[in-house]
């Protein structure tokens, strides 16, 4: 799959521990949760915002940056992917979820929140069993990634070490009527790059697909 040079920016990051009284999820967590965007290829986008509340109320942002793409245009990769993502583990259970992007290939601006459903909740802390060198090995599907796509499509999946990624929900998010970087700076991130530029003229937006 192709990666703009940028990355997702998304660092590896460790968040603070705190005094709060420990999250009930948190000694299956495997050690962590991890989240990351990503978007179909030549559909570039950039992360303005991208909060998560847990269930200790308290708001994590992870650092905005540049979307992942991924290997086609059309509907979703049905491989195992994973984006560039933020590894969380000093947190709590993930409850919300806030997420406003720039998609560049429109150019629009979009923003989304959800509740974590119990669902995912269960799937982030269930502990699974695959086969690696010849050995059983446990996991969780603790890695989160949230697709954007022109038209405000959006979905969400979980995904672990070894096995395969389980779709928790789609939506669509709302246009951002205060446009990109809230009606402050300079506008959008960046220009289209002349590959997706190209594309898009070529193929247009392919917003039926996803």
């Amino acid at each position: 799959m192709r990666w703009r040079s940028l990355g997702l920016l998304l660092l590896v990051a460790s968040l603070p521990a705190c005094a709060d009284t420990p999250s009930k999820f948190k000694p299956n967590f495997c050690g962590h949760w991890a989240m990351g965007v990503v978007a179909p290829n030549h559909m570039e986008a950039w992360v303005e915002t991208l909060e998560v509340k847990d269930d200790r109320g308290r708001w994590v942002k992870i650092p905005q940056g540049v979307v992942g793409e991924l290997a086609q245009t059309e509907g979703w990769d049905n491989g195992r992917w994973m984006a560039d993502r933020t590894i969380i583990d000093s947190a709590g259970a993930p409850m919300e979820v806030f997420i406003r992007w720039q998609s560049l290939a429109e150019p629009q601006t979009y923003s989304w929140q959800f509740t974590v459903p119990e669902a995912m909740r269960q799937a982030l802390v269930k502990k699974e069993t695959f086969q690696w060198n010849g050995k059983s090995e446990t996991t969780c599907r603790n890695d989160i990634a949230i697709g954007v796509a022109p038209g405000g499509r959006v979905v969400v999946w979980v995904s672990g070490t070894s096995l395969s990624r389980v779709e928790i929900l789609r939506d669509y998010a709302e246009v951002e009527a205060l446009g990109p970087g809230q009606g402050w700076g300079k506008g959008y991130a960046y220009p289209l790059s002349d590959e997706a530029k190209k594309y898009i003229e070529e193929h247009g937006i392919p917003y039926d697909s996803w």
